[in-house]
């Protein structure tokens, strides 16, 4: 990345699906600032007609990067984030993936008739349970606090991006679902939480949003 290398990182006022892309940008050190479309005066100006949406600036080129997961995962190796071993990349990928699952799921729970939802496959309660626990299992064999090595990764961003989507943000469809995921919180993913919003890359902006470890000392 050269010194001239900016981002601007459109999407709506709010922690939604660019969260993750967040914390990578400003762990990453970027030169990067956002910007909120008006909406859906704008929507045709995007390339998918959806957000988030990245603008990667070098000079005069100008690079854009539609979808999250794909935002993030850019992001993530730019930045150094993913580890080298290309199976241990696809490890911290597969978490990920699930994460997104879950979060489809609680969307499917709220819009989709019960009738299809059983036709669908597990639920978001089911699918919910599955993630803390692998959350837990992984942290319970981890000797640092991260779940994969000994500095924060990509999966550390996400998962906290996970739990932050669902303790801040998702309230505003379900007004318990904060509650819910709180009650499965374990001190193990409670200091998980704590140490990646007291990571000296990610301090500063934690310190001016929403902080989920004071959220769960309500």
């Amino acid at each position: 990345m050269t010194a001239d290398t900016s981002f601007v990182l459109r999407y709506f006022d709010l922690i939604g699906r660019a969260e993750g892309a967040r914390l990578l940008l400003t762990a990453g050190k970027a030169n990067w600032t956002e910007e909120h479309p008006e909406w859906p005066a704008e929507k045709d100006k995007q390339p998918f007609k959806r957000l988030p949406v990245l603008v990667e600036k070098s000079g005069e080129d100008e690079w854009i990067l539609c979808e999250s997961p794909a935002i993030e995962r850019y992001l993530a190796r730019k930045f150094g984030f993913f580890p080298a071993d290309i199976k241990q990349a696809a490890e911290q990928e597969q978490l990920a993936e699930q994460q997104y699952d879950v979060v489809k799921a609680f969307f499917d729970k709220l819009l989709v008739p019960q009738e299809q939802l059983e036709k669908i496959g597990d639920g978001f309660d089911v699918l919910l349970d599955r993630i803390v626990e692998k959350h837990l299992h992984i942290l319970e064999d981890s000797s640092h606090g991260y779940l994969f090595g000994d500095s924060m990764s990509y999966a550390d961003i996400s998962c906290y991006a996970f739990y932050k989507l669902f303790i801040l943000y998702l309230p505003v469809y379900q007004p318990d679902i904060a509650n819910v995921v709180i009650s499965k919180i374990t001190p193990s993913i409670s200091a998980f939480i704590s140490l990646i919003e007291s990571n000296p890359l990610l301090a500063p902006y934690v310190a001016e949003s929403k902080s989920v470890t004071a959220a769960l000392s309500k």
